[in-house]
C-alpha cells in the first residue's frame, strides 16, 4: 500500500513538472496536423506525433530518438570545426542532433514516415520539405538559406557548433555540475544542472532546444519556440558560457 504521504509527493512532483514545461507541441510549429500546407493534402493524416514517433515498426537503426519515425539523414554534412577553445566537432552530426536534421537537413520531406497511423505498417514516401513552402513558419533547413535546398548537405559551419564535447576547463565554459538556476534565477525547460543539457557529454541541438516545449519560450512571444530557457539579456546563452 502506497501511503497518503507518498501519494500526494508523487501528484506534487507531477504538477510541479508540469509547471515546469512552458509549451507543448500542440498547436506549435512541430504540431504539422494542423498545419495549412499538409491539411490541405492527403500528407496530413490528423495526428501530431507521427511525424516523428510511432509505436510500432520503428527505425530500429536510430539511436537519436525512442521509436523513431523518420529515415536516418544521409546527408554530407560540414562540420563547424576546430575552433572552439581548441576542441572540434565531431566528424558528422550525433545521433540526437541527426534527429532534429531528419526534416531540418533541407531535403527530408516532413511528411515522410517509416511508419503510417494505423494497422497499415506502412511507409509513406513524403513530397512536402522544410525548403518547399515552410521556411518562413518552420525555422528553414539548418546550415543553408532558408528556402533554399541544400540536397541533404547542410553546411553546419555558420551554426553553433554541435556534436562537440562540452570542455568544462576551457576557459569561458562553466563547471557541468553548475545548477542553472544560480545563473538565470528562473528555471529551465527538462535541465537543473550543465550536464543535464548534455549529451554523451556533448553539446547536441537539444542543448538549447527541446522539441516538445512548443508555443512561446517561457511565455514570451518574441522568441524563437522551443528554447530550454528565455534568450532575454542572453539568459539561455550565459547558462553554459560563464561572460
Amino acid at each position: 500500500m502506497i501511503s497518503n504521504k507518498i501519494k500526494l509527493m508523487i501528484v506534487a512532483s507531477v504538477f510541479g513538472m508540469s509547471s515546469a514545461f512552458a509549451g507543448s507541441i500542440s498547436g506549435s510549429p512541430h504540431d504539422l496536423s494542423a498545419n495549412a500546407l499538409l491539411s490541405s493534402a492527403t500528407a496530413d493524416n490528423g495526428e501530431i506525433c507521427v511525424y516523428c514517433h510511432t509505436p510500432h515498426a520503428a527505425n530500429t537503426a536510430f539511436s537519436g530518438a525512442p521509436l523513431w519515425n523518420k529515415a536516418t539523414p544521409s546527408g554530407t554534412f560540414t562540420m563547424y570545426g576546430s575552433t572552439i577553445a581548441g576542441t572540434a566537432t565531431d566528424a558528422v552530426p550525433a545521433s540526437p542532433s541527426l534527429a532534429c536534421l531528419s526534416c531540418h537537413d533541407g531535403a527530408s520531406a516532413i511528411d515522410s514516415i517509416v511508419n503510417a497511423p494505423g494497422s497499415g505498417l506502412n511507409a509513406v514516401a513524403g513530397t512536402k520539405n522544410i525548403v518547399n513552402g515552410l521556411s518562413t513558419a518552420y525555422g528553414g533547413n539548418i546550415g543553408g538559406v532558408p528556402g533554399t535546398a541544400t540536397a541533404g548537405n547542410p553546411n553546419l559551419s555558420n551554426d553553433h557548433p554541435v556534436s562537440i564535447i562540452y570542455d568544462a576547463t576551457k576557459a569561458g565554459l562553466r563547471d557541468t555540475t553548475t545548477v542553472l538556476t544560480t545563473v538565470t534565477t528562473t528555471a529551465w525547460v527538462g535541465a537543473t544542472t550543465i550536464a543535464n543539457l548534455l549529451r554523451n557529454t556533448r553539446v547536441e541541438c537539444g542543448s538549447c532546444h527541446d522539441p516538445h516545449n512548443g508555443g512561446n519560450t517561457q511565455g514570451t512571444s518574441t522568441e524563437v519556440n522551443f528554447l530550454r530557457h528565455t534568450n532575454q539579456a542572453s539568459k539561455l546563452c550565459l547558462g553554459c558560457h560563464n561572460k
